[in-house]
């Protein structure tokens, strides 16, 4: 098995890389997060690799940190995820948003994906609660327990939490009031 590459980038596409390795040109399917952070071909790079030996062939799979490489393994072990879904889902979220979806119950948001329908999308959710080994974000950690201060038990914060639209960038200030928000309604 081949855990890491090191050698010169020959290629960059947004999905695709070439490694140079002592002489050889190994082709890695990369999700997007890592190739906007790779550097310029020419450039030395490391990459963390998978390595799925199918019927068709070998596929090599490269990310830049352990935990894209568990998540995506985590995602294609779910029947019906194969590598291509498994990328398009890390192009469009981090490890842990996805986690933090998946700790939330807010199957709505993998149906953005490309390849994710709604079949998809219960499968991934009902696998990796189960078995996700990363805990969900401390924002949402922080949000319930506010909610739970204000007089909210347990299944109701959690409840508005899985009503609320994340992103990225979103305060815990911003997710309460729409928490109280929903509550008000």
């Amino acid at each position: 098995m081949i855990g890491s590459l090191r050698g010169r980038l020959l290629e960059k596409e947004p999905t695709l890389v070439v490694v140079e390795c002592a002489g050889i040109g190994f082709e890695l399917r990369v999700p997007l997060s890592t190739s906007g952070r790779l550097p310029e071909p020419g450039q030395e790079v490391r990459l963390l690799v998978l390595m799925r030996v199918t019927r068709s062939g070998v596929d090599l799979f490269g990310f830049l940190d352990r935990q894209e490489r568990e998540a995506f393994s985590l995602l294609t072990s779910v029947k019906g995820v194969g590598p291509k879904a498994g990328l398009n889902l890390l192009s469009r979220f981090s490890p842990q948003e996805i986690m933090d979806v998946i700790a939330a119950g807010r199957v709505e948001v993998f149906r953005t994906v490309p390849g994710i329908g709604p079949k998809k999308a219960d499968s991934i959710l009902k696998k990796l609660q189960v078995e996700s080994p990363v805990p969900a974000q401390p924002l949402l950690a922080d949000a319930q327990a506010a909610l739970m201060s204000l007089g909210l038990t347990r299944k109701e914060a959690r409840e508005r939490l899985s009503q609320v639209q994340l992103h990225p960038e979103t305060t815990l200030a911003e997710l309460l009031k729409l928490c109280l928000t929903l509550r008000a309604q």
